[in-house]
């Protein structure tokens, strides 16, 4: 990690499209905007570019409606959060196109090192840390910045539930707790609102749950049909996967989400000693040790076949691993 040409960049050029990934997250929001407004604040020319609708429980953080789609124009340096690979970023472009200089931070183990320049630290909670580390000492953190990053590594934490979760990363939310972030606040924007759309989804979901393994694997589906019936949005099945996981007995948590294109998007979630990240890379897909996805594509019960025979495999090596 060349922290040092990460810096040099930002002082030698003046224009900077901030991107991530499509279906954005906390982490991936809240990043996205704090690098934004940090850049504005020293003076750049500083775009954040998201190829996806913004849930509507992020656009309170402060900075929310600068973010647009793609725009056909060129940027001294791009800087891409929170992705593993360009893939996932939805340009109908390469990336090359719209800038020769390309700055990958990311957290994940799965990241493919696509940049000129790659800072990756999978011991990091999010991306949101990363940055926090960065800015620190060189730019002012303000409220607007402190927001947007403690949004970030609350919800890639689980709201400090998750194994991630390190002295380090509860260091930093303190210190933007002084800043002046209301935890309460954010807790209530993000964790605690739900639509009444949400409610009748989310009920539909639960009586598709199936228990297998000897209650160790827990499984859900979400339909077109059940979308379309309660008029659910996609932000709308944001933590369904948690009702699984949170069963009393369960290791691993699946859902399967049918979607445009054919394709079945597959979440997976683990509690203690099942390492998901290596499951969702059987399928091309990627992410962290307890919290997992990739996308395939078959009809739902062939994906749910092909998918749940893949888990309990890896689940008894695990296992046995474990006994050894």
């Amino acid at each position: 990690m060349d922290i040092t040409a990460f810096y040099d960049i930002v002082e030698n050029n003046d224009s900077f499209m901030i991107t991530s990934h499509i279906a954005p997250d906390g982490d991936s929001i809240g990043s996205v905007l704090a690098m934004t407004l940090a850049l504005l604040k020293i003076g750049k020319k500083a775009f954040p570019v998201i190829n996806d609708v913004i849930p509507k429980k992020y656009r309170f953080l402060p900075g929310s409606n600068l973010i647009a789609k793609e725009i056909a124009r060129k940027y001294d340096a791009i800087i891409v959060l929170d992705s593993g690979d360009i893939e996932r970023l939805g340009f109908s472009k390469e990336l090359n196109e719209y800038s020769g200089l390309i700055v990958n931070i990311d957290h994940h183990k799965s990241n493919v090192s696509f940049g000129d320049i790659n800072i990756v630290d999978s011991g990091a909670s999010s991306v949101g840390e990363i940055i926090y580390r960065l800015l620190e000492g060189k730019v002012e953190i303000d409220y607007g910045i402190a927001l947007n990053l403690y949004t970030s590594i609350v919800t890639d934490t689980g709201s400090m539930k998750y194994s991630n979760t390190t002295a380090k990363s509860l260091k930093i939310l303190a210190e933007l707790v002084d800043k002046g972030v209301k935890p309460d606040y954010v807790s209530r924007q993000v964790f605690e609102k739900r639509s009444l759309s949400s409610l009748s989804l989310l009920k539909l979901v639960l009586d598709t749950l199936e228990i297998t393994a000897d209650g160790k694997l827990a499984s859900l589906n979400i339909t077109k049909d059940m979308m379309e019936v309660t008029g659910a949005m996609d932000e709308d099945t944001d933590g369904i996967i948690n009702y699984a996981r949170e069963i009393d007995g369960v290791e691993v948590a699946v859902i399967f989400k049918e979607s445009e294109k054919s394709l079945i998007k597959v979440g997976f979630r683990s509690n203690e000693w099942v390492d998901v990240r290596k499951i969702a890379e059987v399928f091309n897909g990627g992410g962290h040790l307890r919290a997992a996805g990739c996308n395939i594509k078959y009809p739902l019960e062939k994906a749910r076949e092909i998918v749940l025979n893949t888990v309990k495999m890896h689940m008894a090596e695990e296992y046995r691993e474990r006994c050894n």
